[in-house]
């Protein structure tokens, strides 16, 4: 491998290592925050605007990247991540934390998207599989450590670290990308589509603070939601007007006539809800069902994050020999199905510790192949000149698709305990609830996967300006 893709790539990784690993620190760290900060009502925002921020410039990155040069746009991701993290680091009221996690969760949702872009350049698809699954790895041990390295952080040396310590490591990324990335004028001359960014932004945000309403810290009354979904609804017909009439549009709906990228779209917007759903109910049934310190919690769900990392990566190395996805994504799904409506029938209140060890492996091993191709599979008919915007759209349906399905089963949480009253009995109810909400979402998952055509991953580039 030449050293520019071997730096570029290592540039690339640390942004994204770090961006992923930003949101489980943080959130150790929050605490400590509230002490010195206060804010105590605002809780949920430094989570919820965060959230805000990458899903508005995920596509707008994805859009950047094929109008301007390449190394720009890495060098502004890395830069504004980094100048968020050092302001949240430096904040003096909660106020002003909140504003810069915004601005930081803009540079974080460019840098997801960018690493799946960047992929796409250097490698056509059956080798981008096999990196697709290092990028899932990443995500793993992000989750795996974030927690550890945040509540030392936060304890040791204070919790302002949690957000200036990700500052040498992006100067590094910089260098590499400045000094390895070959310089490349704009690939297509063509204009931003400003009003369709902004559009998107109006109806992309009022959707995510409703369903923010509803999930499971909720942020206000219900009624909010029904009044900010509308607003969305109206912004969204009007963004679809203005895409479609549009020469150059931030998103070209044109894509969605190619069935590749079409359902694969679809199922990560499923994947999303499974996923997130999933990992932010497992601690609450972990420790509050069947009484596991939170300490206990944190290892029980190391081995899942070492089943995830584990599957991911050999599911991108045995797709990158063989090409096929489609009966590996179906498999998956279908145990992934069977295994939440069995959890939504019986989930019990007490499971001896190996049982819950395999349960908790069998499923983490059956989510890696999503986390490996879901992006991959999309970009494949993709013409290359198109790639920053199709990896863009994927990664930004399947953030959607994680908030609303984390507030709708928070519905079926709260009703399913409501309907047993008080106490753990209620409790067990409302996880049994989740997990019926799960199983809906791994269903539609499937039937998305059916539709993806059954073909194999190209082992070339495709056609479009490279």
């Amino acid at each position: 491998m030449k050293a520019e893709v071997r730096f570029t790539l290592a540039g690339v990784l640390i942004g994204l290592f770090l961006a992923a690993l930003d949101q489980t620190v943080v959130a150790t760290a929050l605490p400590k925050v509230l002490e010195e900060l206060g804010g105590q009502a605002w809780y949920g925002w430094v989570g919820a605007l965060y959230l805000l921020g990458s899903t508005i410039a995920a596509p707008v990155a994805g859009r950047l990247v094929e109008i301007f040069p390449r190394r720009s746009v890495l060098v502004g991701a890395l830069g504004l991540f980094g100048i968020g993290s050092l302001l949240c680091g430096s904040a003096i009221r909660f106020s002003q934390l909140l504003a810069f996690r915004f601005l930081q969760g803009l540079g974080g949702g460019a840098l997801f998207s960018l690493a799946f872009t960047t992929l796409a350049w250097f490698f056509p698809p059956r080798e981008r599989s096999r990196w697709a699954g290092l990028i899932g790895a990443l995500f793993g041990v992000a989750g795996a450590i974030g927690p550890l390295i945040g509540g030392l952080l936060a304890e040791k040396v204070g919790w302002r670290w949690a957000f200036w310590g990700n500052v040498p490591f992006l100067l590094l990324a910089i260098l590499f990308i400045i000094r390895y990335l070959p310089f490349q004028s704009a690939p297509e001359h063509a204009q931003m589509d400003v009003k369709g960014s902004l559009l998107m932004a109006g109806w992309t945000v009022p959707l995510l603070l409703a369903l923010s309403f509803l999930g499971p810290k909720g942020l206000g009354a219900p009624i909010w939601s029904i009044f900010l979904m509308g607003i969305s609804a109206l912004f969204l017909w009007w963004w679809v007007k203005v895409e479609k009439a549009h020469p150059a549009p931030l998103f070209d709906l044109g894509l969605t006539q190619i069935a590749t990228f079409r359902y694969a779209a679809l199922t990560g917007f499923f994947f999303g809800a499974v996923f997130l759903t999933g990992v932010t109910f497992l601690p609450l049934y972990l420790q509050s069902v069947l009484g596991y310190s939170p300490r206990q919690s944190g290892l029980l769900l190391l081995a899942f994050t070492v089943g995830a990392v584990l599957s991911t990566g050999a599911t991108g190395a045995w797709v990158s020999r063989h090409g096929r996805y489609k009966p590996i994504l179906l498999l998956s799904g279908a145990i992934l199905t069977v295994v939440f409506a069995i959890a939504s029938a019986v989930l019990p209140v007490r499971v001896s510790g190996w049982l819950l060890v395999g349960s908790l492996i069998l499923v983490a091993v059956v989510l890696g192949p999503f986390q490996a191709l879901i992006s991959v599979i999309g970009q494949n008919d993709v013409p290359q000149n198109r790639i920053g915007s199709a990896t863009s759209a994927i990664q930004f349906m399947r953030q959607v698709g994680s908030t609303l399905g984390l507030g709708i089963v928070n519905v079926l949480y709260l009703l399913g305990m409501r309907m047993q009253g008080m106490g753990a009995e209620a409790l067990l109810h409302g996880m049994r609830w989740v997990m019926g909400g799960v199983t809906g979402f791994s269903l539609l998952m499937c039937g998305a996967i059916l539709l993806l055509p059954d073909k194999r991953l190209r082992s070339s580039h495709s056609s479009g300006s490279r």
